[in-house]
């Protein structure tokens, strides 16, 4: 039994059709069969069967699931832990911004925080939707984020940052419409659960009490 084999397994069940798993994984169909009818036979049992073209789990099949997810998971964590002490050791900084902060705000914010750091900080950045943002500096994948602030996320910080003028448009009728203008005020987030640098924190706290 190897790594590749519970990745194809865990695939072919998300995906329950063995063409679509191939697909997904890259590899040919038969190569995928080989490997599946490999496994069956190493554990002695028939873990799928197929039904009206769909593959589906067997008894074994659930059992063997439960166990090959747990292996994956532990794996990823792993490997994400490992590249996160990497990156701290690099004075890297994954970074998620939404497309306005990033064109307007971000380079001033990165301008400050190396005056403030003796240390030299390497930055990779992400655009998204602040909701995209805020899921993957909850998941560790970002140190932090800068976009608006979304309750649901109760266990990550916002620092207020600052404040961004909105406008909405109609078209072709905007010339004749009095639009209304407002604000939102974009937000610094980060979680403690996932140790960033602490200098960096530190400095991207003081970054917070700017104003644009």
């Amino acid at each position: 039994m190897n790594l590749n084999q519970l990745y194809y397994f865990n695939e072919l069940v998300k995906q329950h059709q063995f063409s679509s798993a191939a697909k997904r994984l890259h590899i040919s169909q038969p190569s995928l069969s080989n490997s599946i009818k490999t496994l069956e036979k190493e554990l002695n049992c028939n873990l799928i069967e197929r039904r009206n073209g769909r593959v589906e789990l067997t008894k074994y099949g659930q059992i063997f699931l439960e166990s090959a997810d747990s292996i994956i998971l532990t794996l990823e964590n792993a490997k994400h832990n490992i590249n996160h002490t990497k990156q701290i050791e690099n004075n890297t900084i994954e970074i998620g911004c939404i497309p306005t902060a990033r064109e307007n705000f971000l380079p001033h914010i990165t301008s400050v925080f190396e005056k403030e750091n003796s240390s030299t900080f390497h930055y990779i950045y992400h655009n998204g939707t602040s909701n995209q943002i805020c899921l993957e500096v909850q998941n560790g994948n970002f140190d932090l984020g800068i976009c608006s602030k979304i309750d649901t996320y109760s266990d990550l910080n916002f620092i207020p940052l600052y404040v961004e003028n909105t406008f909405f448009t109609a078209s072709k009728l905007a010339s004749k419409l009095d639009l209304p203008q407002s604000t939102r005020t974009i937000y610094l987030v980060y979680s403690t659960k996932h140790e960033l640098s602490q200098p960096a924190v530190l400095n991207m706290n003081y970054l917070s009490l700017l104003k644009n």
